[in-house]
């Protein structure tokens, strides 16, 4: 087991990641799901006017989970998208982490420098000699 404690995140690849999602959905699931809207809408439905009830029955329970894969296509679409969003926010939040603690250490090295300047110019008050 590791002594290390906490996690390192890389900003940029998080952007990158968001970046990526975002292009994935984009070019392909987007394209996809319209490409499948298309493909289905202008197909001629089947079995709607079979004499069989069988037959009918498969006819709806098709049209339903059509209906079904638009809406988790929707749902991956929307979630994707909402992810990608996500990781932008995060990226941004620990680099403005990362610049405020990087500020407050210069502040504090900034208030501690007069009192490691007085340190080196001290002298023994005996030998007025630095100390």
């Amino acid at each position: 087991m590791s002594d290390q404690r906490g996690f390192a995140v890389d900003p940029q690849a998080v952007h990158a990641f968001g970046t990526g999602l975002r292009h994935d959905l984009d070019v392909h699931l987007s394209s996809e799901k319209v490409q499948t809207l298309h493909v289905f809408s202008q197909t001629p439905g089947f079995g709607t006017r079979a004499l069989s009830e069988d037959v009918r029955q498969a006819a709806r329970n098709y049209h339903a989970r059509l209906v079904e894969l638009y809406d988790v296509m929707d749902a991956l679409l929307y979630n994707g998208a909402a992810l990608a969003r996500a990781a932008h926010t995060i990226a941004d939040a620990y680099a403005e982490s990362d610049t405020l603690a990087g500020t407050d250490i210069q502040r504090s090295l900034a208030d501690a420098r007069p009192a490691v300047t007085a340190d080196a110019t001290a002298t023994d008050p005996d030998t007025d000699r630095p100390i």
